[in-house]
């Protein structure tokens, strides 16, 4: 298997009696990520992750809200190809679920002026289990990805995620 890259100098060799197409090359642009420790284990933290409808309690800079679009489900029950109504900073969007587990909580969003953004929301435990090393990170792809780079908006896309993180592990670590 060959792993995607921005462009090919030469077609990747295909196994041989196969008709496989290898994979299109995509524009991606850098991935952002920020990571922090918070002193709860990884199942408290999922559950806050999870309770959307308490978001406003807690955080209300960068992600505004997520609603689960089928109201027989919760975001517990969440699996591939689910949908979710995002607001980022007033900009509202529907995502698709592409991961819900113990520890990942992913979405991919749709193409905005070309770029698609997968989020991951990464939760894993530390010391015995006691807390949680979460990382959220946001890989851009599409022709103009490249402005998420640190330089363009990249750095205020992870200050974002930092502001989002520092709630959180406040939200958390409440007694």
């Amino acid at each position: 298997m060959h792993a995607l890259s921005s462009s090919y100098d030469v077609a990747p060799p295909l196994p041989p009696f196969s008709y496989i197409r290898p994979p299109r090359p995509t524009i991606a642009g850098k991935m952002i990520s920020s990571t922090i420790e918070i002193d709860a284990p990884p199942s408290k933290v999922r559950e806050l992750l999870l309770n959307f409808s308490a978001y406003p309690e807690w955080h209300t800079e960068w992600l505004k809200s997520i609603k689960v679009q089928d109201s027989t489900k919760t975001s517990k029950e969440l699996v591939w190809g689910d949908k979710i109504e995002i607001n980022i900073q007033n900009f509202k969007f529907v995502a698709e679920i592409r991961e819900n587990t113990e520890s990942l909580f992913s979405w991919q969003g749709p193409p905005v002026l070309t770029i698609a953004g997968l989020y991951k929301f990464h939760m894993e435990p530390a010391n015995g289990g006691a807390s949680t090393v979460f990382t959220q990170t946001e890989d851009p792809k599409g022709l103009l990805a490249f402005i998420m780079s640190p330089s363009l908006l990249g750095n205020k896309v992870r200050a974002n995620f930092d502001i989002f993180l520092r709630d959180l592990k406040a939200r958390a670590e409440q007694a």
